[in-house]
């Protein structure tokens, strides 16, 4: 009976050391494989930087001054990831590709910069802010993907613009500006580089529409009695 105990504790003694031995085995390639980096590309990081061209500074005699309010984006639009699309009405993102932030919170700072070329207004104010300003500009993102349906793939960049008398709390005067450019080459950076240039040109639209608007609503308080 002895001799069956002590032959039953050796094969526990040498089960239990297999069990040590293959646990501790798990533990040490478990570590190896974490500490060891994934086979998975960085994720690529964009920005929209553009400026609408040409610069006039405020004449000393110039009062008007505007808000440019936050700027809101469609729904599905509201987001850093990078859109496109390769069928109508199915939009995809792409998987390693994204802007630094949504484009509506990059573009409010270009929007400002290019009213404040426009040798228009005193002063470009962004929203939030509590002063009082004689305009208010509201924008819209409608739309600003790329599309792969043909070749080169073409980014859509749609934008609507409603302008607004502060002082009556009327809107003066609304467009949508829509605009399609080429991609450089296929893939998501071709896109970003025909996103910026994209803007640009809404910008330059953008700059126009708000300094004819604002002549016109200044050349129309001159002419009340």
């Amino acid at each position: 009976m002895k001799q069956l105990l002590k032959q039953s504790s050796t094969q526990l003694s040498a089960a239990s050391l297999i069990s040590a031995l293959v646990i501790a085995t798990t533990t040490t390639l478990t570590g190896c494989s974490a500490l060891q980096p994934a086979n998975v590309p960085p994720m690529a990081v964009y920005r929209l930087d553009a400026v609408a061209p040409g610069s006039s500074p405020a004449p000393a005699t110039a009062t008007a001054s505007i808000l440019v309010g936050n700027i809101r984006a469609a729904a599905g639009f509201d987001t850093s990831r990078m859109l496109f699309m390769r069928q109508p009405y199915q939009i995809e993102e792409f998987q390693q590709s994204q802007w630094q932030k949504p484009p509506a919170a990059m573009l409010m700072p270009l929007v400002a910069t290019a009213l404040e070329s426009s040798g228009v207004f005193k002063v470009v104010l962004q929203a939030p802010s509590a002063v009082l300003t004689t305009y208010r500009l509201d924008l819209e993102i409608l739309s600003l993907q790329q599309d792969f349906s043909s070749i080169p793939s073409r980014i859509h960049f749609k934008l609507r613009a409603h302008l607004s008398d502060r002082q009556n709390q009327q809107i003066i005067a609304w467009r949508e500006f829509s605009i399609s450019i080429p991609a450089t080459s296929e893939d998501a950076y071709g896109g970003v580089l025909a996103s910026n240039q994209a803007v640009a040109q809404i910008l330059q639209q953008l700059r126009v529409f708000c300094v004819e608007q604002v002549t016109l609503a200044a050349q129309a308080r001159k002419k009340q009695p």
